[in-house]
């Protein structure tokens, strides 16, 4: 028998190969695994700026109808519930050719390929990413309970989410495990911008770059954010600040009525000539090396990747103290806000503006927390041993 073949096949299920920290945090698992007893299908819900990165991992799958951009828009337009039917026998027709011997869904949304994995009858591992007001509100109750409770392993970024599942789905928690979102040191590397590349034309030298990165969502807290930057205005007057966003597609938001809401909050309070929305970038240390202060002003997190992300790069992280959140933010690396308003957030902010000194420490504190628990050399072993266990 060939090496190959004698290895343990594992079908992965992806929303999509795009910038999302599900995806992300399993590109960066995938990249730390050695060569293993493991043999890795991917098939893909949706393609993403990444899809072709996956290819390194195993063999790459996507329903080749959504190859083509304006056959899928037909017949997702007219043809919607033979589109659907297509998509999931197309998943069967995938899990029987293979012949896995777990399917591992990344991700608690439903679509196609999950419904079909569900009802395959095989090994199921679930990771999940979410928790919250994210999953009760917006996916399917019906839903939510068959997947979780078909699962034969739970996945869960958080002690904060172990808890959420078990508490309001019934989930038992012997069954479920805590792989932490996790990012890869090997993926950073020294920035060869300046603060100038992030800044508009004719920003003072000692302009201070405070700066929070996500999707252009309510979730975000990205209001609260900005009414933060209006209270630190009034009290620094006299500090040069440049306030920053990353994350999204500010052009193609711009009929979005949260976007066009937050535009107008931005002009109300005075800080037209202060605040940018930068589109996202695959390169997002050179966003989070530029910073001086990394802000986190979510109102849901179940585990946040982009403070791992800022932590790795050696900034303090001024973060709402909202689930998952705690179990990675403390008074060493960075400040919870505890009451989570606008004026919680500025306090803690112009806590680290007060000593250079003081963000440095923490940003170096950050930085040794992430390598010593949530990179992903460290958090692949237990990962490994969950699926070679299946």
């Amino acid at each position: 028998m060939s090496q190959r073949s004698s290895k343990k096949k594992i079908l992965l299920i992806l929303s999509h190969t795009g910038a999302g920290g599900d995806t992300q945090v399993l590109f960066n698992l995938l990249s730390a695994l050695a060569a293993s007893s493991l043999e890795f299908h991917i098939l893909s819900h949706q393609r993403g700026a990444k899809h072709e990165s996956f290819r390194q991992f195993g063999v790459l799958y996507t329903f080749p109808l959504d190859e083509t951009s304006w056959l899928r828009r037909l017949l997702r337009r007219f043809f919607m519930p033979i589109f659907v039917s297509l998509k999931k026998v197309y998943c069967q027709f995938l899990i029987k050719r293979i012949n896995p011997a777990a399917i591992y869904i990344n991700t608690i949304n439903e679509h196609e390929f999950s419904l079909a994995a569900v009802h395959s009858g095989r090994k199921l591992v679930v990771h999940i990413h979410e928790m919250g007001f994210v999953v009760t509100q917006r996916m399917r109750s019906e839903w939510v309970d068959l997947l979780l409770h078909k699962a034969d392993v739970i996945i869960s970024p958080a002690q904060a989410a172990l808890k959420f599942y078990s508490t309001v789905y019934g989930v038992d928690e012997n069954k479920m495990t805590i792989v932490h979102e996790t990012v890869h040191d090997s993926h950073v590397r020294p920035s060869q911008l300046t603060k100038n590349t992030l800044l508009k034309e004719g920003i003072e030298a000692d302009t201070l770059l405070i700066g929070g990165a996500g999707s252009l969502i309510y979730r975000k807290g990205i209001d609260t954010f900005i009414q933060a930057c209006a209270l630190l205005k009034g009290k620094v007057p006299h500090q040069p600040f440049q306030f920053l966003w990353l994350g999204g597609q500010p052009g193609a938001s711009q009929n979005h009525p949260y976007y066009r809401a937050l535009l107008k909050t931005i002009e109300r309070e005075g800080l037209s000539s202060y605040f940018q929305f930068l589109p996202y970038t695959s390169e997002v240390n050179d966003f989070y090396s530029q910073l001086d202060i990394f802000v986190l002003p979510s109102r849901m997190e179940a585990f946040p990747l982009v403070v791992l992300e800022a932590f790795l790069v050696e900034k303090p992280v001024v973060a709402m103290d909202v689930a998952g959140v705690r179990e990675v933010v403390d008074a060493e690396t960075g400040y919870l806000v505890k009451d989570r308003t606008p004026e919680g957030l500025a306090e803690g902010i112009l806590y680290f503006l007060e000593s250079e000194e003081r963000r440095r420490e923490a940003g170096r504190k950050g930085r040794q927390r992430v390598l010593e628990n949530f990179e992903a050399q460290v958090q692949v072993k237990k990962w490994f041993d969950i699926l070679n266990q299946l």
